[in-house]
């Protein structure tokens, strides 16, 4: 099997011929490689070169996962609130990149989504933290730079699977509305006293969303390809929502948004940070074989096997911690764990919990990549 072969295969609850390795490795591999953070994110040619060389001294992958190579104006242009970038705005150069939550949304606007349209809204709140936006020029070169670059990373998935690294979704980061409201718009704190205090509106402004974060997303796998999309989920986890909140808000747009991508063919994988295990019994309405359950390393993946292994691959979830902290006999253990237990029948990715730390241990990482011929279930 080639790596494709190999990923597919789990993905659809198949026992690839090994394991299938992929991390999300870009963080590590620009510092591993010798350039700085923001060159990872705004230079693509330098990034795929440290990434040769991580690769070559430590081992290869099957693919890799989401990978930010490239994606520095892409992120600044699309989240309402810009990310801290390393190498803009004084910040050093290789510095980590990080989500700014700031509240850009009054709670009395929840209506407003709907009788405004969601893209004009979104495009006025965008502009309050892109002023340049206001100007139809600059608004039609910041669109035309971040596909110039979605044009570059395209050409770089392509090389990249030349050489057996598959682009497990590239550029095709995709949210539910709530998770899009609390991350971008309202914040935490304010997010969960609305659940309480608005109930109906913040449905109300979800529905009006939907569309827009389904076109966002559709048009972001036109553009790369791949027809596979990155599903991040945090602030609708069991470590903030209770069963009740997730069944009356969150569980129908999981359910909404995964069957339409699964209706067109793409495959959802639902990057679930945080602590999901108390709603694993929820995710099997989920359809069964088409999505990727992707765990952070917070949540119980050995419950995710038990209550889920049948209905979804499982990925992750080798921990930053340990990769950064550990020895590699700790890591060889780890991963021979996952392997042995969560691969026996198959539907199973090994990954990185999130992503690899910049300062994990080479020897560490190397250790992880080998597992997967070491240990055949």
């Amino acid at each position: 099997m080639d790596s494709r072969e190999r990923i597919e295969t789990a993905i659809r609850l198949g026992k690839p011929d090994r394991v299938p390795v992929v991390p999300i490795i870009d963080f590590f591999s620009a510092r591993y490689g010798g350039i700085s953070q923001h060159d990872m994110l705004f230079d693509v040619r330098k990034s795929d070169e440290a990434l040769e060389k991580t690769l070559r001294d430590l081992g290869p992958i099957d693919g890799q996962h989401l990978s930010y190579a490239g994606l520095g104006r892409i992120m600044q242009l699309i989240f309402p609130n810009p990310p801290v970038m390393p190498g803009v705005g004084g910040e050093p150069p290789d510095g980590q990149f990080q989500f700014v939550e700031r509240t850009v949304m009054q709670p009395e606007e929840y209506l407003e989504i709907g009788r405004r349209g969601p893209l004009r809204w979104v495009l006025d709140k965008m502009r309050l933290s892109h002023p340049e936006l206001k100007n139809p020029l600059e608004l039609l070169k910041a669109f035309g730079n971040s596909f110039a670059d979605m044009a570059m990373i395209k050409r770089s998935i392509r090389r990249w699977r030349s050489k057996g690294v598959e682009s497990l979704v590239a550029f095709n980061i995709v949210f539910t509305p709530l998770e899009y409201i609390s991350l971008f718009m309202r914040s935490f704190n304010k997010f969960i006293l609305d659940l309480f205090r608005r109930p109906e509106e913040v449905r109300e402004a979800s529905r009006a969303l939907m569309p827009l974060m389904r076109r966002q997303g559709a048009l972001m796998v036109r553009m790369s390809g791949i027809r596979r999309v990155f599903m991040g989920g945090t602030r609708t986890s069991a470590s903030f929502l209770s069963p009740r909140q997730f069944e009356e808000f969150a569980l129908p747009e999981w359910e909404e948004m995964c069957e339409f991508w699964v209706s067109r063919g793409v495959t959802p994988v639902l990057h679930f940070d945080s602590d999901w295990t108390a709603f694993f019994p929820y995710l099997r309405g989920l359809p069964r074989g088409k999505c990727v359950l992707n765990l952070d390393g917070t949540s119980d993946i050995f419950a995710a096997k038990e209550q889920l292994g049948d209905h979804m691959c499982i990925m992750g979830d080798v921990p930053a911690t340990l990769l950064k902290l550990g020895e590699p006999e700790e890591v060889d253990e780890y991963c021979r764990r996952l392997i042995m237990e969560l691969g026996s029948d198959g539907g199973f990715i090994l990954s990185s919990g999130c992503t690899i730390p910049v300062d994990a241990k080479p020897e560490n990482v190397k250790t992880m990549f080998s597992s997967v011929n070491r240990y055949k279930p």
